[in-house]
C-alpha cells in the first residue's frame, strides 16, 4: 500500500492537486469576474460559460495524445511539465483587458493547459505505482485537487470582494509554478520508466 509520506505521492499531489488548480478557478471565479468586472448579465454569462470547459475537454484528448508520444520512455517528462507551467502564465493577463472575447479565450486556454497537468500527473502516477494501485492514483490526484481548490477558492473570493482581481489572477498562475517545482523535486527520486 502506498504511503502518504512517499515522494511519489507528494509528486502526484503537486502535479495534479496544485498544477490543475486553474480548472477550479475558471469554473468558479469566471462567472463572478464576468459579472463584476466586465458587467455582463447572467443571461450573457450563461451563453458564454460553455467555452472554458470546452478547452478542458479538448485538452484531455490533445494532452493524452501528446503524452502517449512524448512520455513513452519516461514517467518524468520535465520539459513537457515545464512547458505547461509556463503556458499557465497568460491567464494573469486577464485583468489588463476589458475584452470579453480575450477574457473567454484566456479562460478557455487556461483550462486547456490545466487539463494537460491532469493527464501528465495520471501518467506519472501510473508509471511509479503498480497496476494494483491505479484507482488509488486517480483518487490521490482528484482528491488532492478538490482539497486544494476548497482551500484556495475562499481566498480568491475574499480577494474578489476586495476588488483585488489582478492579485487573485497572479495567485492562480503562481500555484501551477509551485506545483511544477514540487513535482520536479519530489519526482527526482522516482525511477525512470
Amino acid at each position: 500500500m502506498p504511503k502518504l509520506w512517499e515522494a511519489r505521492c507528494w509528486a502526484l499531489i503537486c502535479a495534479y492537486g496544485l498544477c490543475a488548480v486553474p480548472l477550479g478557478f475558471c469554473i468558479y471565479a469566471a462567472p463572478i469576474y464576468l459579472a463584476k468586472v466586465l458587467g455582463l448579465s447572467q443571461a450573457t454569462i450563461g451563453k458564454l460559460l460553455w467555452i472554458p470547459p470546452l478547452g478542458w475537454e479538448i485538452g484531455y484528448f490533445t494532452w493524452g495524445w501528446i503524452a502517449d508520444r512524448v512520455t513513452r520512455n519516461t514517467v518524468r517528462p520535465v520539459g513537457l511539465m515545464l512547458t505547461l507551467a509556463l503556458l499557465s502564465l497568460p491567464l494573469g493577463l486577464v485583468p489588463f483587458t476589458q475584452s470579453v472575447g480575450l477574457t473567454m479565450a484566456a479562460f478557455f486556454f487556461a483550462m486547456f493547459i490545466a487539463s494537460g497537468f491532469v493527464i501528465l500527473a495520471l501518467r506519472y502516477g501510473m508509471g511509479v505505482y503498480s497496476p494494483d494501485h491505479v484507482a488509488l492514483v486517480a483518487g490521490i490526484g482528484a482528491g488532492s485537487w478538490s482539497a486544494i481548490v476548497a482551500l484556495v477558492m475562499p481566498v480568491i473570493g475574499r480577494m474578489f470582494d476586495q476588488a483585488a482581481y489582478a492579485q487573485a489572477f497572479y495567485l492562480i498562475i503562481a500555484i501551477p509554478l509551485i506545483g511544477f517545482a514540487g513535482w520536479f523535486l519530489f519526482s527526482k527520486s522516482t525511477l525512470q520508466a
